[in-house]
Protein backbone atom coordinates (compact mmCIF):
# COMPACT_ATOMS: atom_id res chain seq x y z
CA UNK A 1 0.00 0.00 0.00
CA UNK A 2 1.88 3.20 -1.43
CA UNK A 3 -0.26 6.43 -0.51
CA UNK A 4 1.79 9.43 -0.39
CA UNK A 5 0.13 11.43 2.22
CA UNK A 6 1.83 8.61 4.69
CA UNK A 7 4.79 9.91 3.75
CA UNK A 8 3.86 13.21 3.50
CA UNK A 9 2.58 12.88 7.58
CA UNK A 10 5.54 10.72 8.47
CA UNK A 11 8.23 13.59 7.65
CA UNK A 12 5.51 16.34 9.58
CA UNK A 13 5.72 14.24 12.79
CA UNK A 14 9.23 14.89 12.91
CA UNK A 15 8.12 19.08 13.45
CA UNK A 16 5.06 18.28 15.81
CA UNK A 17 5.05 18.96 19.16
CA UNK A 18 4.83 15.96 21.77
CA UNK A 19 0.53 17.05 22.40
CA UNK A 20 0.98 16.80 18.56
CA UNK A 21 2.21 13.46 18.91
CA UNK A 22 0.84 10.62 21.75
CA UNK A 23 2.42 8.38 19.96
CA UNK A 24 4.18 8.32 16.82
CA UNK A 25 3.96 4.88 15.95
CA UNK A 26 1.03 5.13 15.46
CA UNK A 27 0.46 7.90 13.06
CA UNK A 28 -1.14 5.44 10.49
CA UNK A 29 -4.37 3.77 9.87
CA UNK A 30 -3.08 0.31 10.11
CA UNK A 31 -2.59 -0.49 13.52
CA UNK A 32 -1.77 -4.06 13.45
CA UNK A 33 -5.71 -5.11 15.19
CA UNK A 34 -6.94 -6.53 12.40
CA UNK A 35 -10.49 -5.60 13.41
CA UNK A 36 -9.99 -2.58 13.89
CA UNK A 37 -7.68 -1.87 10.93
CA UNK A 38 -10.45 -3.74 8.90
CA UNK A 39 -12.93 -0.97 10.62
CA UNK A 40 -10.16 1.93 9.25
CA UNK A 41 -10.11 0.87 5.85
CA UNK A 42 -14.18 0.16 5.58
CA UNK A 43 -14.69 3.56 6.52
CA UNK A 44 -11.80 4.90 4.45
CA UNK A 45 -13.29 3.04 1.35
CA UNK A 46 -16.66 3.92 1.94
CA UNK A 47 -15.93 7.86 2.01
CA UNK A 48 -13.99 8.11 -0.91
CA UNK A 49 -16.49 6.15 -2.66
CA UNK A 50 -19.65 7.74 -1.71
CA UNK A 51 -18.48 11.32 -2.65
CA UNK A 52 -16.57 9.96 -5.94
CA UNK A 53 -20.20 9.31 -7.24
CA UNK A 54 -21.73 12.16 -6.45
CA UNK A 55 -20.62 15.36 -8.78
CA UNK A 56 -23.14 17.96 -6.67
CA UNK A 57 -21.10 20.24 -5.07
CA UNK A 58 -23.17 21.24 -2.22
CA UNK A 59 -24.17 17.72 -1.75
CA UNK A 60 -20.43 16.74 -1.63
CA UNK A 61 -19.44 19.25 0.85
CA UNK A 62 -22.43 18.45 2.72
CA UNK A 63 -21.71 14.49 2.70
CA UNK A 64 -17.68 15.12 3.89
CA UNK A 65 -18.57 17.48 6.85
CA UNK A 66 -21.66 14.15 8.15
CA UNK A 67 -18.55 11.61 7.41
CA UNK A 68 -16.18 13.79 9.16
CA UNK A 69 -18.39 14.12 12.25
CA UNK A 70 -18.77 10.00 12.12
CA UNK A 71 -14.96 9.44 11.16
CA UNK A 72 -13.84 11.46 14.60
CA UNK A 73 -16.53 11.43 17.29
CA UNK A 74 -16.36 15.82 17.05
CA UNK A 75 -18.96 18.04 18.25
CA UNK A 76 -18.11 20.45 15.24
CA UNK A 77 -17.11 20.45 12.01
CA UNK A 78 -16.44 23.05 9.56
CA UNK A 79 -15.48 22.93 5.63
CA UNK A 80 -13.88 26.25 4.95
CA UNK A 81 -12.92 26.82 0.90
CA UNK A 82 -9.83 28.54 -0.22
CA UNK A 83 -6.03 28.50 -0.15
CA UNK A 84 -4.70 31.65 2.16
CA UNK A 85 -5.33 31.22 5.60
CA UNK A 86 -6.57 34.85 5.49
CA UNK A 87 -9.15 34.19 2.89
CA UNK A 88 -11.02 30.88 4.05
CA UNK A 89 -14.61 31.15 3.93
CA UNK A 90 -17.23 28.74 5.71
CA UNK A 91 -18.76 26.93 3.14
CA UNK A 92 -20.46 23.93 5.70
CA UNK A 93 -20.64 24.28 9.64
CA UNK A 94 -22.63 21.13 11.24
CA UNK A 95 -22.80 20.11 15.18
CA UNK A 96 -22.74 15.89 15.54
CA UNK A 97 -26.77 15.98 15.85
CA UNK A 98 -26.62 17.47 12.14
CA UNK A 99 -27.51 21.30 13.54
CA UNK A 100 -26.38 23.48 10.68
CA UNK A 101 -24.12 25.93 12.29
CA UNK A 102 -24.28 30.12 11.40
CA UNK A 103 -23.40 33.19 12.81
CA UNK A 104 -19.78 34.13 13.83
CA UNK A 105 -18.35 31.31 13.77
CA UNK A 106 -15.18 30.78 15.52
CA UNK A 107 -12.03 28.45 15.38
CA UNK A 108 -8.85 27.91 16.14
CA UNK A 109 -7.08 29.99 13.28
CA UNK A 110 -3.51 28.88 14.37
CA UNK A 111 -4.22 25.50 13.79
CA UNK A 112 -5.86 25.82 10.35
CA UNK A 113 -2.89 28.12 9.54
CA UNK A 114 -0.45 25.35 10.79
CA UNK A 115 -2.36 23.21 8.68
CA UNK A 116 -2.11 24.79 5.52
CA UNK A 117 1.49 26.19 6.17
CA UNK A 118 2.74 22.00 6.90
CA UNK A 119 0.23 20.71 3.94
CA UNK A 120 -1.14 18.20 6.42
CA UNK A 121 -3.26 17.03 9.02
CA UNK A 122 -2.45 18.21 12.94
CA UNK A 123 -4.09 17.79 15.93
CA UNK A 124 -3.79 19.28 19.58
CA UNK A 125 -5.21 18.18 23.12
CA UNK A 126 -5.40 20.77 25.03
CA UNK A 127 -4.47 20.17 28.93
CA UNK A 128 -4.98 23.91 30.06
CA UNK A 129 -6.31 27.30 29.80
CA UNK A 130 -2.63 28.44 28.95
CA UNK A 131 -1.94 26.05 26.19
CA UNK A 132 -5.99 26.81 25.09
CA UNK A 133 -4.65 30.60 24.79
CA UNK A 134 -1.43 29.88 22.93
CA UNK A 135 -4.13 27.83 20.13
CA UNK A 136 -6.21 31.02 20.01
CA UNK A 137 -8.54 33.06 21.90
CA UNK A 138 -11.54 31.26 20.27
CA UNK A 139 -10.03 27.97 21.71
CA UNK A 140 -9.95 29.47 25.05
CA UNK A 141 -13.72 31.03 25.08
CA UNK A 142 -14.94 28.18 23.54
CA UNK A 143 -13.67 25.94 26.04
CA UNK A 144 -12.15 23.36 23.22
CA UNK A 145 -10.65 20.17 24.78
CA UNK A 146 -9.82 18.67 21.13
CA UNK A 147 -8.88 20.56 17.51
CA UNK A 148 -8.07 18.57 14.47
CA UNK A 149 -7.99 19.86 10.65
CA UNK A 150 -6.39 18.40 7.84
CA UNK A 151 -6.02 20.10 4.36
CA UNK A 152 -8.17 19.26 1.09
CA UNK A 153 -5.06 19.41 -2.04
CA UNK A 154 -5.95 18.53 -5.30
CA UNK A 155 -3.47 18.29 -7.85
CA UNK A 156 -0.53 20.21 -5.84
CA UNK A 157 -3.34 22.88 -4.89
CA UNK A 158 -5.58 23.44 -1.86
CA UNK A 159 -8.95 23.74 -2.06
CA UNK A 160 -9.73 24.08 1.37
CA UNK A 161 -9.24 22.76 5.09
CA UNK A 162 -11.85 20.65 7.02
CA UNK A 163 -11.66 21.41 10.89
CA UNK A 164 -13.09 19.10 14.00
CA UNK A 165 -13.25 20.26 17.46
CA UNK A 166 -14.88 18.64 20.72
CA UNK A 167 -15.17 20.42 24.20
CA UNK A 168 -15.33 16.50 25.85
CA UNK A 169 -12.68 16.12 28.41
CA UNK A 170 -12.32 12.72 27.43
CA UNK A 171 -12.33 13.14 23.83
CA UNK A 172 -8.66 13.36 22.46
CA UNK A 173 -8.03 12.75 18.69
CA UNK A 174 -5.56 10.23 18.25
CA UNK A 175 -3.04 9.51 15.93
CA UNK A 176 -4.66 7.09 14.28
CA UNK A 177 -7.65 9.45 14.11
CA UNK A 178 -5.18 11.84 12.66
CA UNK A 179 -4.22 9.60 9.95
CA UNK A 180 -7.46 8.71 8.93
CA UNK A 181 -8.68 12.24 8.78
CA UNK A 182 -5.77 13.27 6.57
CA UNK A 183 -5.97 10.02 4.28
CA UNK A 184 -9.89 10.77 3.51
CA UNK A 185 -9.61 14.61 3.27
CA UNK A 186 -6.90 14.24 0.67
CA UNK A 187 -8.96 11.90 -1.65
CA UNK A 188 -12.05 14.42 -0.54
CA UNK A 189 -10.34 17.05 -2.56
CA UNK A 190 -10.72 15.55 -5.78
CA UNK A 191 -14.21 15.08 -5.25
CA UNK A 192 -14.90 18.85 -4.79
CA UNK A 193 -12.92 19.48 -7.17
CA UNK A 194 -15.08 17.10 -9.59
CA UNK A 195 -17.94 18.60 -8.29
CA UNK A 196 -16.98 22.12 -9.00
CA UNK A 197 -16.36 21.25 -12.77
CA UNK A 198 -19.38 20.07 -12.72
CA UNK A 199 -21.36 23.52 -11.54
CA UNK A 200 -19.08 25.45 -13.39
CA UNK A 201 -20.00 23.07 -16.62
CA UNK A 202 -23.68 23.18 -16.07
CA UNK A 203 -23.72 27.12 -16.30
CA UNK A 204 -21.03 27.42 -19.18
CA UNK A 205 -21.53 24.05 -21.07
CA UNK A 206 -22.53 25.97 -24.22
CA UNK A 207 -19.50 28.25 -24.14
CA UNK A 208 -16.09 26.80 -26.33
CA UNK A 209 -13.37 28.06 -24.02
CA UNK A 210 -15.07 26.17 -21.11
CA UNK A 211 -15.46 23.10 -23.45
CA UNK A 212 -11.49 23.19 -24.35
CA UNK A 213 -10.79 23.81 -20.42
CA UNK A 214 -12.99 20.21 -19.76
CA UNK A 215 -10.93 18.45 -22.70
CA UNK A 216 -7.52 19.62 -21.05
CA UNK A 217 -8.46 18.73 -17.80
CA UNK A 218 -9.50 15.40 -18.59
CA UNK A 219 -6.46 15.08 -21.19
CA UNK A 220 -4.08 15.80 -18.18
CA UNK A 221 -6.06 13.28 -15.93
CA UNK A 222 -6.19 10.37 -18.20
CA UNK A 223 -3.21 8.13 -17.35
CA UNK A 224 0.05 7.44 -19.72
CA UNK A 225 0.42 3.73 -21.05
CA UNK A 226 3.03 2.13 -18.88
CA UNK A 227 6.36 1.00 -19.57
CA UNK A 228 7.00 -2.60 -18.88
CA UNK A 229 8.67 -5.26 -20.63
CA UNK A 230 6.67 -8.06 -19.21
CA UNK A 231 3.72 -6.42 -21.60
CA UNK A 232 3.44 -4.97 -25.37
CA UNK A 233 0.12 -2.10 -24.65
CA UNK A 234 -0.78 0.21 -26.74
CA UNK A 235 -3.57 2.85 -26.96
CA UNK A 236 -5.84 5.04 -29.70
CA UNK A 237 -8.39 7.25 -28.01
CA UNK A 238 -10.01 10.07 -29.25
CA UNK A 239 -12.88 12.05 -28.22
CA UNK A 240 -16.13 12.85 -30.72
CA UNK A 241 -16.26 16.40 -29.08
CA UNK A 242 -13.81 17.99 -26.36
CA UNK A 243 -14.39 15.75 -23.68
CA UNK A 244 -15.48 12.34 -24.33
CA UNK A 245 -17.68 9.87 -22.33
CA UNK A 246 -14.83 7.10 -22.79
CA UNK A 247 -12.40 5.79 -20.44
CA UNK A 248 -9.39 3.70 -19.35
CA UNK A 249 -6.80 3.07 -17.32
CA UNK A 250 -3.34 1.19 -16.42
CA UNK A 251 -3.46 0.17 -12.89
CA UNK A 252 -0.41 -2.09 -11.51
CA UNK A 253 -0.90 -4.60 -8.70
CA UNK A 254 0.86 -7.06 -6.78
CA UNK A 255 3.00 -9.82 -8.37
CA UNK A 256 3.87 -7.96 -11.63
CA UNK A 257 0.19 -8.03 -12.74
CA UNK A 258 -1.35 -4.86 -15.00
CA UNK A 259 -5.24 -4.09 -13.89
CA UNK A 260 -6.59 -2.60 -17.12
CA UNK A 261 -9.76 -0.94 -17.61
CA UNK A 262 -12.17 0.26 -20.31
CA UNK A 263 -15.15 1.93 -19.91
CA UNK A 264 -17.82 4.37 -21.80
CA UNK A 265 -20.59 6.07 -20.42
CA UNK A 266 -23.85 7.34 -22.03
CA UNK A 267 -23.42 10.61 -23.94
CA UNK A 268 -20.25 12.33 -24.13
CA UNK A 269 -19.32 15.87 -23.69
CA UNK A 270 -18.61 17.82 -20.67
CA UNK A 271 -20.57 15.53 -17.53
CA UNK A 272 -19.66 12.45 -19.63
CA UNK A 273 -15.94 13.11 -19.06
CA UNK A 274 -16.27 14.20 -15.17
CA UNK A 275 -18.06 11.49 -14.30
CA UNK A 276 -15.70 8.97 -15.92
CA UNK A 277 -12.90 10.39 -14.00
CA UNK A 278 -14.93 10.08 -10.96
CA UNK A 279 -15.29 6.50 -11.66
CA UNK A 280 -11.11 6.16 -12.58
CA UNK A 281 -10.26 7.52 -9.41
CA UNK A 282 -12.76 5.20 -7.53
CA UNK A 283 -11.27 2.51 -9.21
CA UNK A 284 -7.53 3.13 -8.39
CA UNK A 285 -8.74 3.76 -4.44
CA UNK A 286 -10.36 0.50 -4.75
CA UNK A 287 -7.69 -1.97 -6.55
CA UNK A 288 -5.50 -0.44 -3.66
CA UNK A 289 -6.82 -2.07 -0.72
CA UNK A 290 -8.90 -4.42 -2.96
CA UNK A 291 -7.37 -7.67 -4.95
CA UNK A 292 -10.87 -9.09 -6.04
CA UNK A 293 -12.06 -7.71 -9.22
CA UNK A 294 -15.69 -8.21 -8.89
CA UNK A 295 -15.68 -6.69 -5.52
CA UNK A 296 -14.62 -3.62 -7.18
CA UNK A 297 -16.76 -3.47 -9.98
CA UNK A 298 -19.76 -4.37 -7.09
CA UNK A 299 -18.68 -1.51 -5.18
CA UNK A 300 -18.45 1.24 -8.26
CA UNK A 301 -22.00 -0.19 -9.36
CA UNK A 302 -23.65 0.64 -5.72
CA UNK A 303 -22.07 3.93 -5.67
CA UNK A 304 -22.86 5.16 -9.30
CA UNK A 305 -26.76 4.00 -8.31
CA UNK A 306 -26.44 5.57 -5.36
CA UNK A 307 -25.01 8.52 -6.58
CA UNK A 308 -25.89 9.55 -10.07
CA UNK A 309 -28.91 10.66 -11.45
CA UNK A 310 -31.23 7.90 -13.11
CA UNK A 311 -31.24 7.41 -16.51
CA UNK A 312 -26.88 7.50 -16.89
CA UNK A 313 -24.95 4.43 -16.98
CA UNK A 314 -21.91 2.97 -17.75
CA UNK A 315 -20.30 -0.16 -19.92
CA UNK A 316 -17.16 -1.11 -18.21
CA UNK A 317 -14.42 -4.19 -18.46
CA UNK A 318 -11.76 -4.68 -15.72
CA UNK A 319 -8.94 -7.05 -16.93
CA UNK A 320 -6.29 -8.55 -14.79
CA UNK A 321 -3.17 -9.71 -16.57
CA UNK A 322 -0.32 -11.93 -15.31
CA UNK A 323 2.48 -11.38 -17.67
CA UNK A 324 4.62 -14.29 -15.26
CA UNK A 325 1.60 -17.23 -14.94
CA UNK A 326 -0.06 -15.94 -18.28
CA UNK A 327 -3.38 -15.86 -17.37
CA UNK A 328 -6.33 -13.40 -17.57
CA UNK A 329 -9.03 -12.88 -15.71
CA UNK A 330 -11.42 -10.34 -16.41
CA UNK A 331 -15.02 -8.53 -15.37
CA UNK A 332 -17.47 -6.93 -17.92
CA UNK A 333 -20.50 -5.46 -16.81
CA UNK A 334 -22.04 -5.00 -20.40
CA UNK A 335 -19.61 -3.59 -22.21
CA UNK A 336 -19.04 -4.68 -26.03
CA UNK A 337 -16.88 -7.54 -27.32
CA UNK A 338 -13.79 -8.36 -25.18
CA UNK A 339 -11.60 -10.14 -27.81
CA UNK A 340 -8.77 -12.73 -27.14
CA UNK A 341 -6.88 -13.64 -30.07
CA UNK A 342 -4.71 -17.07 -29.85
CA UNK A 343 -2.98 -19.51 -32.39
CA UNK A 344 -6.77 -20.44 -33.17
CA UNK A 345 -8.45 -17.53 -34.01
CA UNK A 346 -9.99 -14.63 -32.04
CA UNK A 347 -12.97 -14.96 -29.81
CA UNK A 348 -15.31 -12.64 -27.95
CA UNK A 349 -15.19 -13.38 -24.30
CA UNK A 350 -18.87 -13.59 -22.80
CA UNK A 351 -19.86 -10.42 -20.85
CA UNK A 352 -20.20 -11.18 -16.93
CA UNK A 353 -22.96 -8.87 -15.92
CA UNK A 354 -25.36 -5.95 -16.50
CA UNK A 355 -24.01 -2.24 -17.20
CA UNK A 356 -23.25 0.05 -13.94
CA UNK A 357 -25.22 2.39 -12.69
CA UNK A 358 -29.00 0.67 -12.71
CA UNK A 359 -29.41 -2.01 -10.39
CA UNK A 360 -28.33 -1.78 -6.54
CA UNK A 361 -26.60 -4.17 -4.56
CA UNK A 362 -26.00 -6.39 -7.74
CA UNK A 363 -23.26 -8.52 -7.16
CA UNK A 364 -20.85 -9.00 -10.16
CA UNK A 365 -18.67 -12.12 -10.76
CA UNK A 366 -15.24 -12.59 -12.38
CA UNK A 367 -14.46 -14.60 -15.48
CA UNK A 368 -12.46 -18.39 -14.55
CA UNK A 369 -8.72 -18.17 -15.15
CA UNK A 370 -8.12 -17.73 -18.88
CA UNK A 371 -4.74 -19.63 -19.88
CA UNK A 372 -2.82 -17.34 -22.49
CA UNK A 373 0.26 -18.41 -24.47
CA UNK A 374 3.30 -16.13 -26.26
CA UNK A 375 1.74 -13.83 -28.74
CA UNK A 376 -1.95 -14.12 -27.57
CA UNK A 377 -3.24 -10.87 -28.38
CA UNK A 378 -6.47 -9.39 -25.99
CA UNK A 379 -8.17 -6.58 -27.55
CA UNK A 380 -10.90 -4.15 -25.93
CA UNK A 381 -12.44 -1.51 -27.42
CA UNK A 382 -15.44 1.25 -27.18
CA UNK A 383 -18.47 0.69 -29.32
CA UNK A 384 -17.25 3.89 -31.13
CA UNK A 385 -15.08 1.42 -33.05
CA UNK A 386 -17.39 -1.36 -34.36
CA UNK A 387 -20.27 1.06 -34.53
CA UNK A 388 -18.35 3.77 -36.93
CA UNK A 389 -20.43 4.00 -40.32
CA UNK A 390 -19.81 4.68 -43.65
CA UNK A 391 -21.16 7.31 -46.02
CA UNK A 392 -24.09 4.65 -46.81
CA UNK A 393 -24.69 3.94 -43.12
CA UNK A 394 -23.69 0.25 -43.28
CA UNK A 395 -21.61 -0.22 -39.81
CA UNK A 396 -17.93 -1.80 -39.37
CA UNK A 397 -19.47 -4.42 -37.09
CA UNK A 398 -17.86 -6.95 -34.49
CA UNK A 399 -17.31 -9.62 -37.01
CA UNK A 400 -15.48 -7.63 -38.95
CA UNK A 401 -13.10 -6.12 -36.15
CA UNK A 402 -12.45 -9.63 -34.66
CA UNK A 403 -11.54 -11.23 -38.38
CA UNK A 404 -9.32 -8.31 -38.96
CA UNK A 405 -7.38 -8.24 -35.24
CA UNK A 406 -7.38 -12.15 -35.82
CA UNK A 407 -5.67 -11.89 -39.19
CA UNK A 408 -3.12 -8.88 -37.34
CA UNK A 409 -2.19 -11.11 -34.75
CA UNK A 410 -1.46 -14.17 -37.56
CA UNK A 411 1.13 -11.68 -39.22
CA UNK A 412 2.62 -10.66 -36.11
CA UNK A 413 2.07 -7.13 -35.87
CA UNK A 414 3.08 -6.02 -32.24
CA UNK A 415 -0.01 -3.88 -30.37
CA UNK A 416 0.91 -0.83 -31.60
CA UNK A 417 0.82 -2.07 -35.30
CA UNK A 418 -2.27 -3.78 -35.22
CA UNK A 419 -4.03 -0.87 -33.41
CA UNK A 420 -2.94 1.56 -36.10
CA UNK A 421 -4.00 -0.97 -38.96
CA UNK A 422 -7.26 -1.53 -37.54
CA UNK A 423 -7.84 2.02 -37.24
CA UNK A 424 -6.57 2.76 -40.72
CA UNK A 425 -8.91 0.10 -41.81
CA UNK A 426 -12.27 1.75 -39.77
CA UNK A 427 -11.26 5.68 -41.05
CA UNK A 428 -11.28 3.55 -44.54
CA UNK A 429 -14.80 2.65 -43.99
CA UNK A 430 -16.00 5.61 -42.15
CA UNK A 431 -14.25 7.75 -45.20
CA UNK A 432 -12.48 10.31 -42.56
CA UNK A 433 -10.45 10.54 -39.63
CA UNK A 434 -14.10 12.10 -37.92
CA UNK A 435 -16.38 9.66 -35.86
CA UNK A 436 -19.42 10.14 -35.24
CA UNK A 437 -18.88 8.70 -31.36
CA UNK A 438 -15.88 8.25 -28.80
CA UNK A 439 -13.08 5.78 -29.86
CA UNK A 440 -10.86 4.39 -27.88
CA UNK A 441 -9.34 1.29 -28.45
CA UNK A 442 -6.37 -0.95 -26.44
CA UNK A 443 -4.22 -3.92 -27.29
CA UNK A 444 -2.19 -5.96 -25.05
CA UNK A 445 0.14 -8.50 -26.39
CA UNK A 446 2.05 -11.46 -24.48
CA UNK A 447 5.72 -11.38 -25.84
Amino acid sequence: MRWPWIKKQAQANSAMSVDDQADASSSSILSGDAEQDSRSLEILLDTIAAVTANIDLDNVLSDIVDRSLQVTSAERAILLLGEDPGQLSVRVAQDRDGKSLSGDLQWSKSLVRRCLQEGVAVRSVVQSDQEALELGRSVFDLKLRAVMCAPMRSQDRTVGVIYVDSRAVRREFSARDQALFGAISAQLAISVENARLHADSLEKAKLEKDVEIARRIQQHLLPALPKDDGLDISLRYRAAEQASGDTYDFVPMSGGRYAIMIGDVTGHGVGAALLTHAVQAALRSYLEMIDDVATVVSKINQRLVEGVETGNFMSLILAVVDPAARTLQYVNAGHPGLVVCQQDGARELAKTGMVLGVVGDQEYEASPLIELQHGDVLFAHTDGVDESMSPDREVFGIERLRELVSSLRREGKSADGLLAAVERQVHAHVGSDASEDDFTMIAVKLP
